[in-house]
């Protein structure tokens, strides 16, 4: 007779669950590449940026971030920049063709506009929640 294991299932279940929960981070309204995970300290959610020229891709959109979140941003631009997070009091300098991440923590609730210096572009805005 076989008996029950319920390690296995438990386990099948939590990997099914995580690959869930990675597809719903993955989504949103800006058809970004994003992404969401949690940790003792909040949620952390992944946003990648590329800037061509003057084009920022994803376009720019609204980046929902609850009190206590962090948003870590990605950016990689095709020329030497600034990089400035109002509401963050966060800047990072910009190597062409190097990716560089701003971790951002929500603290005000707000909405505060990510951009570059030269060209002045909008990456993005953090509603903060």
């Amino acid at each position: 007779m076989r008996s029950f294991r319920p390690i296995p299932y438990a386990v099948t279940a939590l990997v099914l669950a995580g690959s869930l929960t990675g597809v719903a981070g993955c989504a949103s309204d800006s058809g970004s590449t994003g992404s969401s995970v949690s940790s003792a300290t909040g949620t952390v959610k992944r946003l990648e940026v590329t800037i061509t020229g003057t084009t920022v891709t994803p376009a720019p959109a609204q980046v929902e971030l609850p009190v206590g979140s962090t948003l870590e941003l990605v950016v990689t631009s095709d020329h030497d920049d600034e990089l400035h997070a109002h509401g963050f009091d966060q800047e990072a300098t910009l190597k062409a063709g190097v990716p560089t991440t701003l971790r951002l923590t929500a603290k005000e609730p707000g909405r505060y506009e990510v951009e570059t210096h030269e060209p002045a572009l909008t990456l993005l805005t953090v509603a903060v929640r």
